[in-house]
Formats: structure tokens, C-alpha cells, sequence
């Protein structure tokens, strides 16, 4: 009897290990799809593996936000390099690129057409009242001294009435600065 048991005992562990074993192989087998799917294959994969070990050393290093941000940075470096040509030969990107040169281009041939407006001329000049009953400009305003006075006087009364003291000399500059004793 003892020896069933034990034969039933090592049966269900090796059923066991052989079961974790299979469930592991196929949770890697989704994970490796799964990157497949996203475009990670081969040197790719070996090239995110790289950078996931180099972001968790650089992690210690910096933190882990600059690191994860360097890699990021890297890969639309790559993906930008990479990728140029291959989205070049899209219709829909040659036909948006194609009409984006244009729009550039007719917007330089409008901006080389544009002449700056001519400056106002002085109101006192103007003669001819203008079309349609319009309102003219008005005359400039006059300078009015008195108001500028006004604002002098102002100030003087406010910030000007405080008696200045003469400037100290390094030596009462120095003994003002000692503790009282």
C-alpha cells in the first residue's frame, strides 16, 4: 500500500511541475505574441530587453523617471529613422504631404505680395472730411503742463519729504553694524 502511495504521490508532483511548467511556457507564449503583434520581433525584442536592463540600471542611478524618459526618447528616435521610409510610400502620407507643400508654397506667394500699410498721416493735415459720413480722427490731444505739475508736486510731497541723512563713512558703517553692548 505504501508503495501506491508513494507511486501516486510522485505522479501528482510531477503532474504538477509538468502543469506550471505548460502554464508558464504559454504565459510566455502570449507575452512573446503579444510583442509580436506590436511590431517586436528578433532584434527588436533583444533591443527592448536591452533597454529595460539599461533603464533599471540607470534607475538606481538617476530615477526612474529621467531613465524611462531617455528611453523613450531613444525609441522615436529610432522609430523616426526607421520608419521615414516606410511611411513616405503611403499614398495618404504623399498626398498630405503633397498638400501641405502646396498650402506652404501659396502662403509664401501671399506673403511676398503683402506690402506693410502705409503710416497714418497726421491729423492736423487732414483736410477732407472722410467718405460716408464717417468720423474723422480726432485731433491729438493737447499737453497739459499743469497736470504734469500737479503730478511733480505730488510726488515730492509724497517720497521727497523725508529728510536725507548724510551718507555714513565706512568707520560708522562698520560700528553700526556691532552688537549693542
Amino acid at each position: 500500500m505504501t508503495a501506491l502511495l508513494a507511486r501516486l504521490l510522485v505522479w501528482l508532483t510531477v503532474t504538477i511541475v509538468a502543469a506550471t511548467v505548460r502554464l508558464v511556457l504559454l504565459a510566455v507564449r502570449v507575452v512573446l505574441w503579444g510583442f509580436a503583434l506590436a511590431g517586436f520581433r528578433g532584434a527588436r525584442l533583444a533591443a527592448l530587453a536591452a533597454t529595460v536592463a539599461g533603464v533599471r540600471w540607470a534607475a538606481a542611478t538617476v530615477g526612474v523617471g529621467p531613465a524611462v524618459r531617455l528611453a523613450l526618447v531613444g525609441w522615436a528616435a529610432w522609430a523616426v529613422r526607421h520608419h521615414r521610409a516606410a511611411v513616405r510610400q503611403h499614398a495618404a502620407v504623399r498626398r498630405v504631404t503633397a498638400a501641405l507643400e502646396h498650402y506652404a508654397a501659396e502662403l509664401g506667394a501671399a506673403t511676398r505680395r503683402w506690402q506693410p500699410p502705409t503710416p497714418r498721416p497726421d491729423p492736423a493735415q487732414i483736410t477732407a472730411p472722410p467718405p460716408n459720413g464717417a468720423p474723422g480722427i480726432p485731433p491729438p490731444l493737447p499737453f497739459e503742463p499743469s497736470r504734469l505739475e500737479a503730478v511733480a508736486r505730488y510726488v515730492a510731497a509724497r517720497w521727497g519729504a523725508r529728510p536725507r541723512s548724510a551718507a555714513p563713512t565706512p568707520r560708522t558703517a562698520l560700528m553700526d553694524r556691532r552688537e549693542p553692548l
